[in-house]
């Protein structure tokens, strides 16, 4: 009797010790994001203006409109401008768009450095990003696996792709899966030479087997379990669209970080603070307003598609 009175004295003590502590967190001045990631594939491109909103607001970014937005083809060997691409935001939506002018029109030329210029409210902000090489996509291929570790029974795709020859190229390979870009933070797929990062000596090599395997859905959680009922990741009659971006250096970069912090709940204890990814977006006036964040990045695109049958 004494041990069961010891015993519910314990469990009050500890349910009577629980104290429900909000925090106040720092409320940070909003910032512009210029969200800019062209390509070469045809039809219109789109540069979108948002600003930054409190870590715990759920809602949508607001949008930033009445901006003037620029794109130019540039010569930086002796400063010239080839051709500037005006970007509009008809919509009043903070989504700027470049609409060709003529049929088959592509904006991003291999090889090419293209400069960006956003005019806000008088102050000014400028980036350059150079159109790297990209690859083809030899094929794509597909098997039923049974007995993966953490995945369940089913479909699951590859692809073929070898990485060029030369040091230091650098990919996004981006996944639709039925006209779905696959956009999860663990689906967010980059190359380095062909493996995950530089120092591998793996160039030229044909894409190592995590980032081939990368172009498959991933589970929302450890059972295996997708949170739209499909058969994960793939079915019969299902299509596979996959896009290889090229990227510069320092869009890899970005890109590498913006994965590590949107999947870091994934590591528990063991996740890296969240802070501000670095940006290649700066201010060209002294005393502009403020210092915005975001990235612009042009690239060179290869694709292939296919249906599981």
């Amino acid at each position: 009797m004494k041990k069961y009175f010891l015993f519910l004295i314990t469990i009050l003590l500890l349910t009577s010790c629980e104290d429900i502590i909000d925090l106040e967190l720092e409320q940070n001045e909003s910032q512009l994001v210029v969200d800019a990631w062209l390509n070469d594939q045809p039809g219109p491109q789109v540069i979108k203006l948002r600003r930054t909103i409190d870590y715990l607001d759920n809602s949508f970014t607001p949008e930033v409109t009445g901006a003037t937005i620029t794109v130019a083809d540039i010569n930086l060997a002796d400063s010239t401008i080839n051709q500037i691409y005006v970007f509009e935001d008809d919509d009043n939506d903070g989504d700027y768009v470049w609409t060709p002018t003529t049929p088959g029109e592509i904006m991003i030329q291999e090889g090419k450095d293209y400069g960006l210029l956003v005019d806000l409210d008088g102050d000014q902000y400028v980036s350059l990003s150079k159109a790297n090489r990209t690859i083809p996509i030899d094929s794509i291929g597909y098997e039923f696996l049974e007995d993966e570790v953490g995945q369940p029974d089913g479909i699951y795709a590859q692809i073929y792709a070898k990485d060029a020859v030369g040091e230091g190229d650098v990919y996004w390979i981006k996944t639709f899966k039925n006209g779905s870009f696959l956009n999860k933070g663990q689906e967010m797929n980059l190359a380095y030479d062909g493996a995950f990062g530089p120092g591998t000596n793996s160039d030229g090599i044909l894409f190592i087997s995590p980032i081939r395997f990368g172009i498959n859905r991933v589970a929302d959680s450890g059972d295996g379990a997708i949170d739209d009922g499909d058969i994960p990741p793939y079915a019969i009659g299902d299509s596979i669209r996959v896009e290889i971006h090229s990227l510069t250096q320092e869009a890899f970069f970005h890109l590498f970080q913006a994965r590590t912090q949107i999947t870091q709940g994934d590591n528990g204890l063991f996740a890296t603070p969240i802070n501000n990814i670095p940006t290649n977006i700066f201010s060209q006036n002294e005393d502009a307003k403020e210092s915005p964040v975001g990235f612009f990045c042009v690239s060179k695109v290869s694709s292939a598609e296919r249906t599981i049958e």
